[in-house]
């Protein structure tokens, strides 16, 4: 802008200079010399008077326009100076103002670079800062997944050990009022014996109390088969694969475990049972002669029917 605003001035200086030597020019060749027009009137005279004088005004003539001529050389060469001089001013001037363009330029590059820079730094403490909230959520969200999973595993098994805290006080009334059943059956045939003992002769008698030992017996042996059942399947490690098997056991004094004897089934399967019973040993019995008289041969089955009894 600078280089616009200089350049009009020095036109017009150099149009200035060419007007000059225009007129200088005009001046030469168009002025009439005085002393010309005398001998250009004077030929004549000249020849009739005064020729002996021609060529020295001739001389002087020449002298004159020489000078004239020389002037004219230096005043193209002073203008010549000057418009060199004035385009050397002008060259050096925009060769300035070029250079103040490029260092401003420059200066601009390096601003922009700089802004640019300090963007990318800004817009990477964003994305930092987005990825670490980012990174702080999904956390968050795994801790509360972890934490429900743990609530809901909490909650599962409370509701198990509910559901088996409920089977077990169920097995436990069954078992209760069974007991209290065969009890009131006992008490009733208790009494029903001692009606008879006033009622009936010693042969009817002792013929009603031995119905009476009879059933205390069963009842004792099916009370005890059930305890070393239950007590066997719990050591039984159930094969994973489909079978069954029929085993019978032979105990002696004690619940001490004399044999055992595969009746059916598949080979695992036999041999899981019979390592079961083999684990389970002494089994339950009883003091009473009559009782372990019949738990003496005991037959078993195993089945994947039995685990969930």
């Amino acid at each position: 802008m600078s280089y616009k605003k200089n350049i009009i001035p020095m036109t017009l200086a150099v149009l200035l200079h060419l007007v000059l030597i225009a007129l200088l020019l005009w001046n030469f060749a168009f002025k009439p010399d005085e002393q010309d027009k005398q001998f250009v009137d004077s030929p004549v005279k000249a020849r009739l008077v005064t020729a002996p004088e021609t060529p020295k005004k001739d001389a002087s003539s020449l002298k004159k326009r020489q000078q004239k001529q020389k002037e004219l050389e230096e005043a193209k060469k002073l203008l010549e100076q000057r418009k060199l001089l004035e385009q050397k001013k002008l060259e050096e001037q925009k060769q300035k103002e070029i250079e103040q363009q490029q260092s401003e330029a420059e200066k601009k590059l390096q601003q922009d670079k700089k802004l640019a820079e300090e963007k990318k730094l800004q817009q990477k403490k964003l994305e930092d800062e987005r990825k670490a909230a980012e990174q702080k959520k999904l956390e968050q969200q795994k801790k509360a997944e972890a934490e429900k999973k743990r609530l809901a595993e909490e909650a599962e098994k409370k509701r198990k050990a509910d559901v088996e805290k409920k089977r077990k006080a169920e097995a436990e009334r069954k078992k209760k009022a069974e007991a209290e059943r065969k009890r009131k059956e006992a008490e009733r045939k208790r009494k029903e014996l001692e009606a008879l003992e006033e009622s009936l002769d010693d042969e009817l008698f002792e013929a009603a109390k031995g119905e009476v030992r009879q059933t205390q017996i069963m009842s004792e042996v099916s009370k005890i088969q059930r305890a070393i059942r239950a007590k066997i399947i719990r050591n039984w490690d159930e094969p994973v694969f489909e079978g069954s098997c029929i085993m019978r056991i032979t105990m002696g004094p004690g619940g001490i475990v004399l044999n055992i004897e595969a009746i059916d089934g598949g080979l695992d399967y036999c041999e899981s049972a019979e390592t079961a019973i083999s684990r389970s040993a002494p089994l339950p019995s009883s003091d009473d002669p009559q009782v372990m008289a019949e738990l003496k041969s005991l037959r078993m089955t195993f089945d994947p029917s039995q685990k969930e009894n």
